[in-house]
């Protein structure tokens, strides 16, 4: 398989995973609307705006992953046919150029669940609560994320070092 192929093939990956950002950011608006017209609790209230912005958080990720993964499918052919070496060296350094965005997407996913944490254990107030439980949703989201991209990106690399 030429080395296009396997472009293509990680780029709809990658939008695959948008598109189930998206579909999560929108069930996640859903709920807050949900919480909006039945929430009648302190505690429900206090989840609304949080809930919300990880909801709009979440569909303008995904949408954009969405965008810009397909936009990548015909970039990738047309570079491809018009210089494949130029092509596969320019991949490779992209590929390279977000590796750093791992460790650092892990590193975001433990300061959420340390700022829960501290809510939970110092604070008694529920807006603080509802905080930490979006911050660990958004957490374990990016774990989720990463574990699924960076094996893609992964096998994606070996295949651009094999070509090369």
């Amino acid at each position: 398989m030429k080395l296009v192929e396997y472009s293509v093939q990680w780029a709809k990956g990658e939008s695959f995973e948008g598109m189930c950002i998206t579909i999560a950011g929108i069930l996640t608006l859903i709920c807050s609307l949900l919480i909006w017209k039945f929430g009648t609790t302190v505690n429900a209230k206090a989840l609304l705006i949080p809930a919300f912005v990880l909801g709009l958080l979440f569909s303008t990720m995904g949408s954009f992953m969405l965008y810009s993964n397909n936009k990548r499918v015909t970039e990738f052919q047309n570079a491809y046919q018009t210089d494949s070496e130029v092509f596969t060296k320019n991949e490779k350094k992209r590929v390279e150029s977000f590796q750093f965005m791992y460790p650092t997407s892990l590193a975001i996913s433990a300061v959420c669940f340390l700022i829960t944490i501290i809510a939970f254990v110092y604070s008694k107030n529920p807006t603080f609560h509802a905080i930490g439980i979006v911050l660990t949703i958004f957490g374990v989201s990016l774990i989720i994320i990463d574990y699924f991209s960076k094996e893609r990106a992964q096998i994606y690399y070996d295949h651009i070092l094999n070509t090369l």
